[in-house]
């Protein structure tokens, strides 16, 4: 599950960085969300830290990264989220259901890496078979 789990980490970890960037350099930093994006750029710098040094012997020492860096991540995008719901209901964004349920998709999946992160670093027993084989008489 470690590697799979480390490019799930690296990708959003690409992506966050890659939105922070563009948001911040596009002069969206006058709005009073603004300090958002720097939170999304270092979670996902923290996450990417993190992916990356599981494959190294740090491993245990570090196994807090992924859960800082995908709880700053989470804090974005469901901040987010409640001010594009609230914009919708007050009828500031002009979108059917399905669209905002598209669009709410990556919320989803960044809460899923949160508990994978969660669950890694606080009950690894879950998520990783047992080292013994069944074969064996």
């Amino acid at each position: 599950m470690r590697v799979p789990a480390s490019f799930l980490y690296l990708t959003v970890s690409a992506y966050g960085i890659y939105w922070a960037h563009h948001m911040i350099t596009r002069r969206h930093t006058t709005s009073t969300v603004a300090y958002w994006y720097w939170d999304l750029l270092l979670g996902a710098i923290t996450l990417g830290i993190g992916a990356i040094l599981r494959w190294t012997p740090w491993r245990a020492r570090t196994s807090w990264l992924p859960v800082v860096g995908s709880a700053m991540v989470a804090g974005y995008y469901l901040g987010a989220t409640v001010v594009t719901l609230h914009r919708h209901s007050v009828g500031g964004i002009k979108a059917t259901i399905p669209q905002l349920g598209f669009a709410l998709i990556p919320v989803l999946l960044v809460v899923l890496l949160l508990l994978l992160a969660l669950f890694e670093k606080f009950r690894p027993e879950l998520l990783e078979p047992p080292a013994h084989s069944f074969d064996q008489a």
